[in-house]
């Protein structure tokens, strides 16, 4: 049987032999132009609690990092340029031309109560300050350029340490894991993205590091991934740490005593603790000192028991939570053609399925916890929390922990099946999911510009109607198809293929039984 290749191989044949470092490029590019086409494509405030982001991003940009608690959240000074109106919120059939104020004009500072007021200032000082230097729509198309940036970084970052794993079939997974959800909040202000974009580089890391730690685990990109990741999550949102908690102890256990003591000896391995626990303890002192964990008191009509409360969301939400991980845009108003979930709902249950059926007893564990977990968590916490805030979960909320059943699903079944299916079926997804992707930045483009549901047939025209974007609606829809070519580009050349012929059936180069050398 051939051997595996040296490390420096396996970075060598994940980006081809010629121009690796345009190679390299082309997953940050791709996912960054189809983040922007949703920056550039959407009003003022299109994206969920936009608003209040933005204007917690203007005041820590500006110096006020540790505003004042109040009763909705915490107090910033923005401009009046920044306003909160969304007049077409919750009403699909209004086009974004409804009459409210555009950013822009009156910079004179007034005070703003916003809930995003408590969160950890680093994202927000990230993605800030072009609305400290312009608070008007050039500024807010930057600040979404800048968070479009940041969470394509990861995704990219994240391709390439999948790429460089024996066995692809992550990439597979990858392609699954970015919903349109995903896309419509990175191309907004909003840290819920790049706490997705976190969740997917801790899993396809820890998939390098703890599977094949003598080829892409070897290779100093994948911990410092990890390390990245794992400091993403522990500080954008207050739920961060329980959903780091959930994927690090499913990927660790069960292992092996064997990789466990060399894990233990691996400087490495306690540089990468280390990192995740001072920026762990950064972000859970800010959390208790400003008490990000609080939201705004919504409790429901009536008192519910958690008996009744849990039956509500088994029954009536979950549903509604399966549609808003792939994408129900603008202020859950606009629910995306059924093709679309369809395509999702296919290629998620073809990689689970496949790898429940062909896993080892600890796959289908890792398998089975992720997604379990993912969904049972953040549901109990809601049970738990329903008479004092009422029923505040929406499906995006799962994806950091989610985002990682189809990475992980996708690797273990390349690793399992004898044969190359997984290249095969990630030719397949990307001629399925990039055309939805393209349709669902266009189809709600057309509720903006037009509101659904108002002519009988509806217009399905994205680049005409009573709003338009500042820079007009064709730019945009070319940016998304060029980040579709280069996708194909990229995974049809590299990513689809398998770097060299190891059977999945040969123990001896088996993830589960090469000892790993982490000693450097």
């Amino acid at each position: 049987m051939p051997s595996p290749a040296a490390p420096e191989d396996w970075r060598r044949t994940a980006v081809g032999k010629k121009r690796p470092g345009i190679w390299r490029s082309v997953p940050f590019v791709a996912y960054f132009l189809l983040f922007a086409a949703w920056a550039l494509a959407m009003p003022y405030n299109g994206s969920p609690d936009e608003a209040a982001h933005i204007w917690r991003a203007y005041g820590a940009a500006s110096g006020d990092v540790a505003p004042a608690l109040a009763e909705k959240g915490a107090v910033q000074d923005v401009p009046r340029s920044l306003p909160p109106d969304a007049c077409f919120a919750g009403r699909a059939y209004v086009p974004a031309n409804c009459g409210g104020r555009e950013p822009g004009g009156d910079e004179t500072l007034t005070a703003v109560d916003t809930p995003a007021g408590r969160y950890n200032p680093l994202f927000y000082l990230a993605v800030g300050w072009p609305l400290v230097i312009s608070p008007d729509m050039a500024g807010v198309i930057v600040a979404r350029l800048v968070n479009a940036a940041l969470v394509a970084g990861l995704f990219g970052w994240a391709t390439l340490v999948a790429v460089s794993l024996r066995r692809r079939g992550a990439t597979a997974g990858l392609i699954v894991a970015l919903t349109p959800m995903t896309a419509h909040l990175a191309g907004a202000v909003n840290p819920n993205a790049i706490e997705i974009a976190a969740g997917v580089g801790l899993v396809t890391a820890l998939i390098a590091i703890l599977f094949e730690p003598d080829t892409a685990g070897s290779v100093r990109s994948a911990w410092w991934l990890a390390g990245t990741s794992g400091a993403v999550m522990l500080n954008v949102r207050a739920a961060g740490p329980i959903w780091f908690a959930i994927i690090v102890a499913i990927m660790l256990v069960p292992l092996g005593r064997r990789r466990y003591v060399a894990l233990a000896r691996s400087n490495r391995t306690w540089w990468l603790v280390d990192t995740w626990a001072v920026t762990g303890l950064a972000g859970g002192a800010w959390t208790l000192w400003k008490r990000s964990y609080e939201i705004v008191p919504s409790p429901p009509t009536r008192t519910l028991s958690m008996e009744d409360a849990l039956k509500i969301e088994v029954v009536r939400r979950f549903p509604k939570f399966a549609d808003q991980m792939i994408g129900v845009m603008g202020w859950l108003d606009t629910p995306l053609p059924i093709a679309v979930y369809l395509a999702w709902w296919l290629t998620t249950g073809t990689l689970a399925m496949l790898a429940l059926a062909v896993g080892r007893p600890a796959d289908r564990w890792r398998v089975l916890g992720l997604a379990g977990l993912g969904l049972a968590v953040p549901v109990l916490i809601e049970v738990v929390n329903v008479n004092q805030y009422g029923f505040i979960s929406q499906g995006r909320y799962f994806l950091p922990m989610l985002v990682g059943v189809p990475i992980l699903a996708g690797y273990l079944l390349g690793e399992r099946v004898p044969f190359d299916l997984t290249p095969r079926l990630t030719k397949l997804f990307v001629v399925i999911l990039l055309p939805a992707q393209v349709s669902s930045l266009c189809y709600t483009m057309i509720r903006y510009q037009r509101g659904m549901f108002v002519s009988r047939p509806p217009s399905l025209n994205p680049v005409g109607g009573a709003w338009q974007p500042a820079i007009g609606s064709v730019l945009p829809i070319a940016i998304a198809v060029g980040a579709a070519v280069l996708f194909i580009l990229f995974y049809y050349r590299i990513g689809a293929r398998s770097a060299v012929d190891v059977p999945a059936d040969d123990d001896r180069h088996s993830p589960a039984s090469v000892e790993p050398d982490l000693s450097a």
